[in-house]
């Protein structure tokens, strides 16, 4: 992930005696991701051997949201999900505190992300991302949205007269849309859900998923919203509109573990709808407005918004006035 906070080999060495995983032997930055900072950091035991861990800085979130994410992963963890939970030092706290922030350390996945997903791929994530859905229903901690309505709001009303006017009118008319619609997603079974679930938040090793990381947007919500935030990753052509064949193995791969409701049905090209529009909402605030994320020491922070217009442009009905861009 990026790099805002910079740690020193003295810094990383003073974490480690709080833990009983050797000696620190190298670190490396993480330069990819964009919300935390995160150094691959590798110890040698006793023993000689090597173990590969990742230490996480957390930049933008509450102290005290971390113990939810903690103990989600390690639900998940102990369910046979290969999840990075975090680490307990001699104290059994698995959260520490560096440079001022709060941190966890966590093992290293092994595996790499893929950047052009197959079908098979598809089919693999749906799959694996179902299972998640049907373990967590035995997870009996809660966390609301934070990117709720009111919150989709007060971007809207940020950006008001900073980006393009034209683009602005086709975000408000989509917001106008969800605000229709959004009674009835709640009529669709809800859950934890990843949140999050992006192509670079899941590691492939010999064509079966290793791993799956980044649990920090997770929160209760529309379970097929989180199938969407995948399908508007993974299932993408070049041109931005949907492979309708890796969008069909992933809602299939998905169905094989949980069968979708009538209601969700309906409800999927919502789904998909809403899941671009907070996205495109995200990364404007993100392009557009001053934050963190400017701050960033190592790695690129901002994702295009573009990428997520397209997407909503694509599903949109020809024939709704409001979603059309201005002449």
């Amino acid at each position: 992930m990026a790099v805002y906070t910079a740690l020193s080999k003295q810094d990383i060495e003073q974490l480690l005696t709080q833990y009983d995983i050797g000696e620190l032997s190298s670190f490396q930055e993480i330069s990819s991701g964009i919300e935390n900072t995160n150094y691959f950091v590798t110890t040698r035991v006793e023993s000689g051997d090597l173990k590969r861990w990742v230490l996480t800085l957390f930049e933008n979130l509450k102290l005290n949201d971390l113990p939810y994410f903690c103990d989600l992963t390690r639900h998940l963890d102990q369910d046979g999900f290969s999840v990075p939970a975090p680490l307990a030092d001699r104290a059994g706290k698995g959260i520490f505190t560096l440079k001022e922030k709060a941190g966890v350390l966590v093992p290293c996945l092994s595996g790499a992300s893929l950047d052009v997903p197959d079908e098979k791929a598809c089919a693999s994530v749906g799959a694996y991302l179902a299972g998640m859905h049907l373990s967590l229903r035995t997870f009996s901690q809660n966390r609301a949205v934070e990117r709720n309505v009111e919150w989709m709001q007060g971007q809207l009303d940020k950006l008001h007269g900073v980006m393009d006017n034209r683009d602005y009118k086709v975000l408000e008319g989509f917001f106008t849309r969800y605000r229709v619609y959004q009674p009835d997603l709640l009529g669709c079974p809800q859950g934890t859900i990843h949140g999050d679930l992006f192509r670079d938040n899941v590691l492939f090793d010999e064509g079966e998923i290793s791993g799956v990381f980044d649990f920090y947007h997770a929160c209760d919500a529309t379970l097929l919203f989180d199938l969407a935030v995948v399908a508007n990753d993974w299932a993408l052509r070049a041109d931005g509109v949907h492979d309708q064949e890796k969008l069909g193995h992933l809602c299939e791969g998905y169905q094989s573990q949980r069968p979708w409701t009538d209601k969700e049905k309906v409800m999927w090209p919502y789904c998909l709808e809403l899941a671009a529009l907070r996205f495109w909402l995200s990364r404007l605030v993100s392009y557009h407005l001053p934050g963190y994320q400017q701050a960033s020491l190592l790695g690129d922070t901002i994702k295009d918004p573009d990428e997520m217009k397209t997407i909503l442009l694509s599903l949109a009905d020809p024939d709704d006035k409001i979603l059309l861009l201005p002449v």
